[in-house]
């Protein structure tokens, strides 16, 4: 059964992956990479005038972003490599978690593996991020690697490996930081003293790679500044003023940490899962998996203290742990029987296929050939430097042939001025950053969207004919003429 189960939902996540929608961060990431393609530093053309991100932008997932350039060098300027490395660190990590598994004398070979992959594949975020161009599948498979290698027999070149990947990943993603904590405070635990000092030295030279575009003078000055105008609170406890404050800070920041386990339907299932496994089969597990657990603790509360603000896209960090806990409690289950406690699991395990094919219905849904899309809608406007709004994803593969402004540039202004703007005003700031045309998608100005409700109204007429709408931005009068 469990076989099949991953074979099909296998079979259509590859079917879903042809003429996948762009979604924002493949967009986001993208662009960065791009211009870290051409210019040896990121920044993001499409948003302009805001904190200087259009000219050098400081904060961005170091690694994640120099191994795009390198695949847009490669590959050329287009969203499907970018993908397919996520996928393939992906698999490479399902390789690595079989082998970890399968593997002789290894303390998780009772785990049944089958239960793990399962549990990978078959999970919602899996389905729609193993083919995106974020880097959380990266740091999760570094972090991982860094833990499978703290088991069995121990050797100073094999603690400085671990350490070396808790390092990488931070490069990747400073909550990254989390794997280091963990693998230092599980080498204690285990009064390993000597062993906890390389690791951490290890970790730290290689982190110290990431600020190595923040040495010259003025740059660590505006990567701070730019932190702390980000438009999501990223800093979290990083403000405090202060160790008392910091402290009260973290303490207010855990209390909520929950939310990123029950944060929405997508990761409901997994997490109902393994706090069923803590409860039910909490004491056997400890005995069992011991190290485990505490890997598992310490690496979620150091990612809450240390890492961004509290996300549901980072469970994705917590993944394999997630899975060997639950596929460790299922394999325990199936010695006795439990019938409330079996059909608990059933109905969970029911809820979490379920999201799932429903989350590959809204990926199939939104299919669209992005490459002809962008090229035949914006083929009649001028190939000069008159700025066009667009949505985000049409930087695919349209980046170097016109000037666009996504409209992230005007939701951030809107969230730093802490409103939404009316129509007026959404002109005013398109006529003071220079932007002639506009290029409007129906999911824009359809009622469920909100981020620009004057939309909704302004084409309500529209809605049903096209799907893209062309505008020329009239600043005398602000009105907004139809292109035909």
């Amino acid at each position: 059964m469990l076989n099949w189960l991953i074979y099909i939902i296998s079979a259509i996540f590859v079917m879903s992956m042809f003429d996948r929608y762009i979604y924002i961060d493949d967009a986001w990431f993208g662009e960065q990479a791009y211009w870290f393609s051409k210019l040896g530093h990121v920044k993001t053309s499409t948003i302009i005038d805001f904190h200087g991100w259009d000219e050098h932008l400081f904060v961005y997932h170091k690694l994640n972003i120099i191994i795009g350039a390198g695949l847009i060098n490669l590959f050329g300027w287009s969203v499907t490599p970018l993908r397919f490395f996520t996928l393939v660190v992906f698999l490479l990590f399902l390789y690595f978690t079989y082998r970890s598994l399968t593997g002789n004398n290894h303390r998780y070979n009772q785990i049944g593996y089958k239960l793990v992959i399962f549990l990978i594949i078959v999970n919602p975020q899996t389905i729609l991020y193993a083919f995106t161009y974020r880097p959380e599948f990266l740091v999760m498979s570094l972090g991982f690697y860094s833990f499978l290698l703290l088991h069995g027999k121990q050797s100073i070149p094999k603690i400085i490996l671990a350490g070396g990947f808790a390092g990488l990943a931070i490069l990747v993603h400073l909550n990254g930081a989390m794997f280091v904590v963990a693998g230092f405070i599980l080498l204690l635990i285990r009064k390993e003293l000597k062993l906890s000092i390389i690791f951490g030295i290890s970790a730290s030279i290689i982190t110290a790679f990431y600020f190595y575009d923040l040495m010259e003078t003025g740059s660590l000055e505006t990567f701070l500044f730019q932190i702390k105008h980000w438009p999501d609170d990223i800093t979290t406890n990083y403000e405090s003023e202060g160790w008392f404050s910091f402290v009260t800070a973290a303490l207010l920041k855990l209390s909520n940490e929950h939310q990123r386990f029950f944060w929405s339907y997508d990761v409901w299932g997994l997490s109902a899962l393994t706090l069923l496994a803590l409860l039910a089969k909490g004491k056997i597990l400890w005995i069992k998996y011991k190290e485990l657990i505490i890997y598992f603790i310490v690496a979620d509360v150091s990612l809450n203290i240390f890492g961004s603000h509290i996300a549901e896209v980072n469970m994705i960090l917590l993944l394999p742990y997630l899975a060997l806990i639950s596929a460790a409690f299922l394999s325990e289950l199936r010695k006795e029987s439990r019938p409330v406690l079996q059909s608990a699991v059933i109905l969970i395990l029911i809820f979490q296929i379920s999201v799932v094919i429903f989350g590959f219905v809204n990926i199939i849904s939104k299919h669209e050939a992005i490459s002809k899309v962008t090229e035949i809608t914006l083929s009649g406007f001028p190939k000069n430097n008159e700025k066009i709004l667009v949505p985000y994803r049409f930087v695919f593969n349209q980046l170097p042939n016109y000037n666009l402004v996504s409209y992230k540039t005007m939701e951030y202004h809107q969230v730093e001025n802490g409103r939404k703007y009316s129509k007026e005003e959404f002109i005013d700031l398109a006529a003071k950053l220079d932007i002639y045309y506009m290029i409007i998608s129906s999911e824009m100005y359809d009622a469920n969207n909100g981020m620009y409700p004057w939309m909704q109204k302004e084409f309500e007429d529209a809605y049903h004919k096209s799907d893209y709408i062309k505008l020329k931005i009239d600043r005398k009068s602000h009105a907004l003429k139809l292109i035909e």
